[in-house]
Formats: structure tokens, C-alpha cells, sequence
């Protein structure tokens, strides 16, 4: 992909609003939002999808060496506090740069807006 995951996560949220951000539809959203609180958003959703493929390749690094599957555990903490929590989401965000689909991109806009409405 020749764009970066934030750059996709914006396009995705924006294409998402448009029809939403509108004042014929909408009481409350209006374009100005897109450039936005909606960008913002998309900010937030790039980063959550990078910080869950770090932590999941983490666990799982971690189980393999330790054979410790409790999950987040003091133990875990240290281990991935201590250098290796910006390795991991380094080589998260270059994977996520290449491989993430629109599809899984949408997939996670789906369930932030699915969370909006608990």
C-alpha cells in the first residue's frame, strides 16, 4: 500500500461521515467536523489497531518464552515495559503500513461506532 495506515484510517472515516456530516441529514454533524473531531477519530482508531496487534504479538512472545498464559500479569508488565513495548509497535505499524486492508480498517470504524452506542 502505497499510504500510510493513518492516511487510510482518515480516507475510511471521512468516506464513512461524508453522507452523515451533512445539515440535510443531520442536526448535529457538519462538515467542519470531518477536518475534525472525525480525523481525530481516525487518529485514535489507527493507534488502537496498532497498540492490539503489539500487545497480541507480545502475549504471545511472552507465553512462548515463559509459558505464562494469564494474560496482562505483573510479570508480563516488566517484560514488556522494558524495551520492548516500542519494538513491538514498530514492527506492528510497519506490518499494519503494508498488509492492513480497508476492509479490516472498516471493520475496526464498525466497532468504534458499535462502542459509541453503549
Amino acid at each position: 500500500m502505497s499510504k500510510s495506515l493513518k492516511a487510510r484510517c482518515i480516507r475510511r472515516w471521512q468516506v464513512e461521515f461524508k453522507g452523515r456530516c451533512d445539515s440535510k441529514f443531520s442536526l448535529c454533524w457538519r462538515k467542519h467536523h470531518l477536518r475534525g473531531y472525525i480525523r481525530e477519530c481516525a487518529l485514535i482508531t489507527a493507534d488502537c489497531m496498532v497498540e492490539n496487534l503489539a500487545y497480541n504479538n507480545a502475549m504471545h512472545d511472552f507465553f512462548t518464552e515463559n509459558g505464562n498464559d494469564s494474560g496482562w500479569s505483573p510479570e508480563f508488565s516488566v517484560w514488556y515495559d522494558s524495551k520492548r513495548r516500542e519494538q513491538y509497535r514498530k514492527e506492528a505499524l510497519s506490518y499494519l503500513n503494508e498488509e492492513a486492508s480497508n476492509d479490516e480498517i472498516d471493520e475496526e470504524i464498525q466497532n468504534e461506532l458499535e462502542a459509541w452506542n453503549d
